[in-house]
């Protein structure tokens, strides 16, 4: 019984695999996500046994596991890229220690703002950007854009005044529209 179980269990996985991975590669964008949430949608289908109320039983059910989870991924994976980057990019922003507006008016700073500013940067100092938003140490980003920790540091304080130029009219302006003054 055990034996006709599970070769009953291959004969779906064989016909519905292919496109249970297309459906999740569409969702997710990317195969290595896709693969893992069709394997761990059929682990469930197993452990439920769905093999036993029929093929279309079995595809339609995973199928939904598969929305959910997509779902539930791409949220997760959205609400961390928002951490990272709000939290690693106003870290850099105020880096330094003689920051003088305390940190307050970056919260009028919005995302898209933070990105058109980023993007405005030259590639260099763009990269560098981006891997002490990482939480990357000036050493270590030395390493891997072939310069020393002195010019890191020196192209960091140039970015922060860049994009203090560019980025503090628009927190001023916002924070005045709101009636904040000062």
């Amino acid at each position: 019984m055990a034996d006709e179980e599970t070769q009953q269990f291959a004969i779906m996985v064989i016909q519905f695999r292919s496109g249970l991975l297309k459906h999740a590669r569409r969702i997710l964008g990317n195969s290595a996500d896709a693969e893992d949430l069709v394997q761990h949608a059929l682990d469930e289908a197993w452990r439920e046994r769905l093999h036993r109320q029929g093929p279309e039983a079995f595809r339609a059910w995973t199928g939904r596991v598969i929305n959910t989870r997509a779902i539930s991924l791409l949220r997760h994976h959205r609400a961390e890229q928002r951490k990272a980057v709000n939290a690693g990019w106003v870290t850099v922003l105020s880096d330094d220690p003689d920051e003088q507006d305390g940190g307050e008016l970056w919260t009028f700073i919005q995302e898209k703002d933070l990105m058109e500013a980023v993007n405005s940067l030259p590639p260099q100092q763009r990269e560098v950007f981006h891997l002490r938003a990482q939480g990357q140490s000036y050493v270590s980003i030395g390493a891997q854009v072939g310069r020393s920790t002195g010019t890191v540091g020196w192209w960091l304080h140039q970015v922060r005044e860049q994009l203090r130029q560019r980025l503090l009219p628009i927190a001023e302006e916002r924070r005045l529209s709101l009636g904040r003054g000062a």
